[in-house]
């Protein structure tokens, strides 16, 4: 992750192959000096299980060799740990996970029969940031060889040690100028350069196919994403963020705010950790600084398990920290995570199965509550916190000639206060289902591919549909993760239309109702259309082939048919210069106005059914 956390930026970090950068205050908690659980983990590890990280006090990571090969190790050494193909990259490595069970049961069908809780874990999605392929490794260590920790009586286990593995590959000592060691490290981006932790709707890449089949197909109760974070520095070791207002299905969002953040805190805490929600200090409605939340959407993991009525983690360790305190951290909160989830595993079972059905009820229902699609933090509910920052001092910088800020090994903790709490943006109510005609066949292709479950018409449909007009349309002037995304108002009608026969129905009443919103309501944040995979439909309705030759004519006898559409058309004139001054868009305004206009320009090809009627 790439935010800041407080007012004050850092300049840099150091890795130790680059000692001339080190601005930052080298604060760390004091019990980090010890590590402790990390370093019973190590202590009780048979020496061939040693990751590199630990055989170098965490100033080296070694290539995916290492982890694929101490995988297999694992598997060699415990009947309770099996490997698994997930899939191969762009560039031809195959990625692995680990499915841990005491029970054997290597597959979903056998996992879902012992009734156990599901745990998925990945690391290395930006795989400079990579403390927790190594950390994996250990906890799957430590549950089935030196069995340190009886989770697999209640649980069973998914990990992947490194998500993006080319770009993880791709070692150099500058990647990550910000962070605090390893001496080198892979890439944040794929070798497509893609972030794969903004793919998980649009699916673009190989590796992200191969997840989401992982994941659909095991569908775990709880998911756990390690990143190391950049931005300033403070006393916090670690910070977290989960879904747990709107964005999380009750009584899933319930089980986060009441049962699991309040243990993990406190565990954390309990073991020296400085422990904090991920955001930042902004200035507050008198100016002074408060903390915000961030509010995220599905393109990202823990949101993407959101829209899946399960609970994830996104732990950010942090950059400036010493690599060994980041894997202590990133350890330890994992650890915590599972001894938590395991005071009641039945509690987490309970509630991601109420939220899907939670969650599914309300299709077809035109009186239940607008589902939640996009917020932002609220400025107006809060509550108290004591931020811990750093104090800063100022150097006068031989670059630049101006004083600069430095941050200092001294704690500054900020009495404020904290807004954890959404404000909804955007929600819509949830329709009983949606028809994709058969000729956006790639859009049921992606829903296939999430898990939805579908199914073909026989017959031809006519008959009145609801669905969207765009106006307002925008395309962005540059490309983001390989689309022009596409902004623009859409206005909900009724009209009637002709669906031919093979069209896919997309019943809602399914547990990944909150999932099909997200990617076809289009204006959700992160719909197929915003992010620009249907721009066809955005780039017809103009006047195409017909000149100005034919088009002003038309224009001239409507304008004359027409006092009312006149009447509004001169009133734009004046009232808008730039369109009164630009010829194509006079023209076009009455074209957009005619009968000559195609009538499904500028319409959303996807219906909205709240009755099914064939």
């Amino acid at each position: 992750m790439l935010r800041p956390i407080a007012l004050l930026c850092a300049l840099a970090a150091v890795s130790p192959a680059q000692d001339a950068l080190a601005p930052h205050s080298a604060f760390e908690p004091p019990a980090a000096k010890e590590a402790a659980s990390l370093t019973a983990s190590t202590k009780a590890s048979p020496p061939e299980l040693l990751t590199t990280g630990e055989k170098s006090e965490w100033n080296e990571t070694a290539p995916y060799a290492e982890a694929v090969e101490i995988a297999h190790r694992l598997e060699r050494a415990s009947r309770w740990v099996k490997v698994l193909d997930m899939g191969t990259t762009p560039e031809g490595r195959t990625m692995i996970a680990l499915v841990v069970s005491k029970d054997r049961a290597f597959t979903p069908e056998a996992a879902a029969k012992t009734g156990k809780v599901v745990i998925m874990i990945q690391s290395g999605i930006h795989s400079g940031e990579i403390e927790g392929k190594d950390t994996v490794l250990m906890l799957v260590r430590d549950m089935a060889v030196t069995k340190r920790f009886a989770w697999l009586d209640h649980a069973i286990f998914v990990a992947i040690p490194v998500f993006n593995v080319d770009g993880h590959e791709n070692f150099s000592p500058y990647h990550r100028a910000q962070q605090n060691g390893p001496r080198s490290t892979g890439l944040r981006a794929t070798a497509q350069r893609l972030n794969l932790n903004r793919d998980y709707i649009k699916a673009d890449t190989p590796e992200m196919r191969g997840w989401l089949r992982l994941f659909n197909a095991w569908m775990p109760d709880f998911l756990v994403d390690n990143h190391v974070t950049d931005g300033a520095d403070f006393q916090y070791d670690v910070t977290w963020d989960m879904a747990r207002n709107q964005d999380l299905a009750d009584p899933a969002g319930a089980w986060v705010r009441e049962r699991f953040v309040p243990e993990l805190d406190k565990r954390m805490a309990a073991d020296g950790h400085l422990v904090a929600p991920y955001g930042g200090l902004r200035p507050g409605a008198g100016g002074a600084p408060e903390f915000f939340t961030d509010v995220f959407s599905p393109r990202y993991s823990h949101l993407y398990a959101a829209a899946q009525n399960r609970p994830s983690l996104l732990v950010e360790t942090h950059s400036l920290k010493a690599a060994k305190t980041r894997a202590w951290a990133n350890y330890d909160i994992m650890r915590h995570s599972f001894d938590t989830i395991l005071l009641d595993p039945e509690a987490l079972r309970r509630a991601v199965r109420e939220a899907d059905r939670e969650m599914a009820s309300r299709a077809g229902d035109r009186a239940a509550a607008p589902v939640y699609l996009a917020g932002q933090a609220s400025r107006t509910k809060s509550r108290p916190l004591v931020y811990h920052g750093l104090k800063t001092g100022q150097h006068q910088s031989a670059v630049t000639g101006a004083m600069t800020n430095q941050y200092l090994p001294e704690p500054n903790d900020l009495a404020t206060v904290i807004h954890d709490q959404i404000d909804t943006t955007l929600a819509a109510q949830m329709p009983l289902g949606y028809l994709i005609p058969p000729a956006w066949k790639q859009v049921a292709d992606l829903l296939a591919l999430h898990g939805v479950v579908m199914e073909r018409t026989g017959k031809p449909l006519e008959q009145e549909f609801e669905t969207y007009r765009f106006s307002g349309i925008k395309f962005a002037d540059r490309s983001v993760e390989g689309h022009v995304a596409v902004s623009f108002e859409a206005k909900l009608v009724q009209e009637k239309i002709a669906i031919p026969a093979g069209a896919w129905w997309v019943p809602l009443h399914q547990r990944r109702a909150r999932l099909i919103l997200s990617m076809l309501e289009p204006q959700a944040p992160d719909s197929l259309a915003t992010w620009g995979l249907l721009n066809a439909v955005f780039e017809g309705g103009g006047r195409g082939g017909v000149g100005e030759y034919l088009a002003e004519p038309i224009a001239r006898r409507m304008m004359a048919d027409s006092p009312e559409l006149r009447k509004e058309f001169e009133e734009k004139l004046a009232a808008d210069a730039k369109f009164a001054a630009d010829r194509n868009a006079r023209l076009e305004w009455w074209y957009q106005r005619s009968k000559y206009l195609p009538g499904d320009a500028g319409r959303y090809p996807i219906v909205r059914v709240w009755e099914k009627t064939w």
